[in-house]
């Protein structure tokens, strides 16, 4: 997926949801594209969220216990994508402490990651991601993320439901 990474950091950019002020009143410093972004039809997001979706089995299994031999008691294909969106942040922004309860599974997509970006903390531990990896947590884990010492840090996150049908 890191090949569509130029073209995922203009889709983003094109996709702002607010073209003024980079602060709302949820903490989010810099900008980012409104929660639906994974029903937009955009062709390089839909690639790339079919790739993510397609580790989401592996994913859960290694979040569902520490014995990979155990059996689960869950469908690993009853995960359904409810909210997308992208994020862009320049030098000085950041990302409180936050959650994404109710949901069940997070994911970030490291779109573009430029020298001195700041990294995720989750559960203030450092995540080590790198620009073309995702990293995976549960949503009910706080997470933040310190002001950057750059420009152009830019992600894809969203979350993932655990519906039985």
């Amino acid at each position: 997926a890191s090949e569509l990474n130029p073209i995922l950091y203009d889709r983003v950019c094109e996709n702002f949801y607010s073209k003024g002020e980079s602060r709302n009143k949820d903490g989010l410093a810099g900008r980012r594209t409104d929660f639906n972004f994974h029903i937009k039809n955009i062709k390089e997001v839909d690639v790339l969220l079919t790739w993510i979706k397609n580790l989401l089995p592996e994913i859960s299994i290694k979040f569902a216990s520490e014995n990979a031999e155990e059996s689960y008691h869950f469908d690993q294909q009853h995960f359904k994508l409810v909210g997308c969106w992208g994020a862009h942040y320049n030098r000085g922004e950041g990302l409180t402490k936050h959650n994404h309860f109710p949901y069940t599974i997070s994911f970030v997509y490291y779109v573009k990651t430029p020298e001195g970006f700041s990294p995720l903390i989750i559960e203030d531990e450092n995540i080590d991601v790198k620009e073309g990896q995702c990293a995976f947590f549960l949503a009910h884990q706080y997470h933040s993320v310190q002001p950057n010492n750059c420009d152009g840090r830019c992600v894809i996150a969203g979350n993932f439901l655990y519906e039985e049908i």
